[in-house]
């Protein structure tokens, strides 16, 4: 029995040891958190590629409210905008037509918005008796359904003689007032003729 013992303490500090040991290895594991698998790559590769697209919106009446042609698009599914080359955009309301185009767009889902990029030009037909209305930017956006538009960078606007340039530009209704932001110099036509 002694013999026992002294086997007993001796081993005793190791056994201890063990279960401590073994109860660290447990408690790491127990708390652990689980291993989350490596996000997937997101892919800048288009679902599908169409060529002479025309995109259609109407109105809650039923009348055409605008339409949008791009000789070229790609749909990017990582974040569902859909790119167009060349893209022109057609408002309508009452009659009255609003038309830009630019060398690139991007257009949200639902053509909700349409950023245009590069060389943006666009033209509202004038009231009657009015000369039509030129927009040029680097940049602009177009709510369609909404028929806003905006620009955070320097924007010219002509009519007949009258010309207008500023940093910036905002309209709740294209065919209504447009308001000029920032640096805004304005260069009126005179509407008197001088007599010979």
């Amino acid at each position: 029995m002694k013999a026992f013992l002294n086997l007993f303490y001796r081993f005793y500090p190791l056994a201890i040891a063990a279960v401590l040991a073994a109860g660290a290895v447990w408690l790491e594991h127990a708390t652990r958190s689980p291993e989350t698998p490596d996000a997937p790559t997101v892919s800048q590769t288009p679902d599908f590629i169409a060529q002479t697209v025309r995109i259609t919106g109407f109105a809650q009446d039923g009348s055409l409210n605008y339409t949008l042609d791009s000789p070229h698009i790609q749909h990017l599914p990582a974040t569902d905008q859909t790119h167009a080359d060349q893209p022109r955009l057609m408002l309508i309301n009452q009659g009255r037509h609003m038309r830009i185009n630019a060398d690139h767009g991007e257009v949200a889902p639902k053509a909700e918005r349409v950023d245009f990029a590069g060389n943006v030009e666009a033209e509202r037909e004038g009231a009657p008796a009015e000369p039509p209305m030129h927009l040029s930017s680097a940049r602009l956006t177009v709510w369609p359904n909404e028929q806003r538009a905006a620009s955070d960078v320097p924007v010219r606007i002509t009519q007949g003689g009258n010309r207008s340039d500023a940093s910036s530009m905002a309209a709740d209704n294209v065919f209504g007032v447009m308001k000029l932001s920032g640096k805004a110099k304005m260069r009126i036509a005179s509407r008197y003729k001088r007599n010979s």
